[in-house]
């Protein structure tokens, strides 16, 4: 694995699989703010495949990172338990950003599930738990870590508003191929609590 690296910055917790590559880095608007998603697959897959497996990040030009998202083949083993899920959650944030990790309160942990489609056709199903905090200081901005088997770092989210009003999260989802498809017009609008595409 490679470790995720942006403007100089190396996040150590951030794997990119040594075997694939940048599809592209462009901009997109999350919250009103212009940031970069980058996206990695397979060296087989020299174009964005939407569906399949890959790593997508949004971040700042400056390195900070808004969300990491590694769909790849699930490693064999179990995911970890509550106790293990939350010091790992914890060795993220001191590597990603410690101080931001300091306004965050500890909330909850779920059970989760991603899937993609491999190269033969066939739904692979990658399980995430998840811990997840709460923004002490702006209401509404929800963030967690999510691991997958033997405490692999799959998913690392901040900066993700909720619209209590709707009843679903209202930053935009450049982190889901399923959100792209349905902003594009190439699939249907996801259901609540997904964000309006």
């Amino acid at each position: 694995m490679t470790k995720l690296e942006i403007n100089g910055r190396t996040y150590s917790e951030l794997p990119i699989p040594d075997d694939y590559q940048l599809v592209y880095d462009q901009t997109v608007e999350r919250d009103g703010e212009k940031i970069q998603l980058r996206r990695y697959q397979p060296a087989n897959l020299k174009k964005e495949a939407l569906g399949r497996e890959h790593v997508t990040v949004l971040c700042r030009d400056d390195g900070y990172v808004m969300t990491y998202n590694s769909l790849i083949h699930p490693s064999s083993g179990n995911l970890p338990q509550e106790k293990e899920l939350w010091a790992k959650a914890e060795q993220v944030w001191q590597n990603v950003d410690a101080s931001y990790r300091q306004r965050l309160e500890p909330l909850s942990t779920s059970y989760q599930e991603r899937h993609y489609t491999d190269d033969t056709g066939k739904t692979v199903t990658v399980p995430i738990v998840w811990a997840k905090y709460a923004d002490t200081q702006n209401m509404g901005n929800y963030c967690w870590v999510g691991l997958g088997a033997n405490g692999e770092v799959l998913e690392f989210e901040r900066d993700s508003y909720w619209d209590y009003s709707a009843g679903r999260q209202s930053s935009e989802m450049w982190n889901g191929d399923d959100w792209i498809l349905a902003h594009r017009g190439d699939g249907p609008q996801l259901q609540a609590p997904m964000a309006l595409a």
